[in-house]
């Protein structure tokens, strides 16, 4: 009496544990900037997740406004300003900010800032044209009202030092330039840093 036997193969497949990057807007957003695109840059927008919970990762600050009615003139207290990180921008590599770019933060401002183009209500911090090597790159500050316009501003980015961790969290901060304007500053990618211009 002969009995067949059959033999199962057992394949182990090990996958790398990549750690997700920021989602990349849809293939039809070539520019953020263009007025004719921002129906599809706000649903992409909206289809990310921000980081309101985590300890650390948001900041609330006066955005401040100078007093040119005293001299020297001073800064006082204007808008109150909130920035929260898109949850992964902190896993971005640079080549996910180079091109048509992505979401970094959103932020909500109690009033317009005019000192650097924010309106009144949410925004969102979009970074693309990032020039690693060379440190340079272009934010847009693109409101969720439809009727307000998209402010475009120059970008520096900053690299981490040789050996510094690069297991960090996702993190967004004001940065605050006496007499000038508090401007937005992200960790965009898990080897360095944008602030707007």
């Amino acid at each position: 009496m002969k009995h067949a036997v059959a033999v199962g193969l057992v394949t182990l497949t090990v996958a790398a544990c990549v750690p997700p990057h920021t989602p990349a807007p849809p293939v039809h957003v070539t520019n953020a900037a263009e007025p004719d695109q921002r129906h599809a840059v706000l649903a992409y927008a909206s289809s990310l997740t921000y980081d309101t919970l985590t300890h650390g990762s948001y900041d609330r600050q006066a955005l401040t406004v100078v007093d040119s009615s005293v001299v020297p003139p001073r800064d006082t207290v204007g808008a109150v300003g909130t920035i929260y990180p898109e949850v992964n921008t902190h896993h971005n590599s640079e080549a996910d900010l180079s091109g048509k770019g992505r979401i970094v933060a959103r932020i909500y401002s109690t009033a317009p800032y005019p000192r650097i183009g924010l309106a009144a209500g949410w925004s969102y911090f979009w970074v693309d044209s990032l020039q690693a090597d060379s440190g340079t790159g272009r934010m847009l500050l693109i409101p969720a009202d439809s009727t307000q316009p998209v402010t475009v501003r120059a970008l520096k980015y900053t690299r981490d030092p040789v050996g510094a961790s690069h297991d960090r969290q996702a993190m967004a901060r004001w940065k605050y330039f006496p007499l000038h304007s508090a401007l937005p500053w992200e960790r965009c990618t898990k080897m360095g840093c944008c602030e707007a211009l």
